[in-house]
């Protein structure tokens, strides 16, 4: 039988989404939930966001390989391990740190910066906040 691949998507979307932002759930399981994000992949179209949508992974205990024998954290405990899983990017919303809501993500440019990758910035889209975003 042939092993089925993982699907990554065939050209990947620009992620206005990175690590350390307040993000919401918009739908699933977890919908109307607030949390930060602790990992982006870019590749994939996911984010990791802390608290949200958690797993629960059944793993054995085990030794690591090549560790001295003597060590108290050569073993790698067992049990029911709860972690969060990757969600899809289009699931969440950034919440504006200004205005405490979910807001969809634009560009701006500032004027006479030298580089032109600090000329670009996020900023909010509701029509009376328009605020920069960290």
């Amino acid at each position: 039988m042939e092993k089925l691949k993982r699907a990554i998507p065939k050209k990947p979307v620009k992620l206005r989404i990175k690590k350390g932002d307040l993000v919401e759930v918009i739908s699933g399981k977890d919908k109307g939930r607030r949390g930060e994000v602790i990992q982006a992949f870019p590749k994939l179209n996911k984010v990791k966001v802390k608290g949200i949508n958690i797993i629960t992974r059944h793993r054995k205990e085990r030794v690591r390989r090549g560790a001295d024998p003597n060590d108290p954290a050569r073993v790698i405990p067992g049990g029911r391990i709860e972690e969060e899983a990757p969600l899809y990017a289009s699931k969440v919303m950034l919440v504006c740190p200004n205005c405490n809501r979910p807001t969809r993500v634009g560009y701006a440019y500032r004027e006479g910066e030298a580089k032109p990758a600090r000329r670009k910035y996020r900023v909010c889209k509701h029509p009376d906040c328009g605020k920069e975003i960290g």
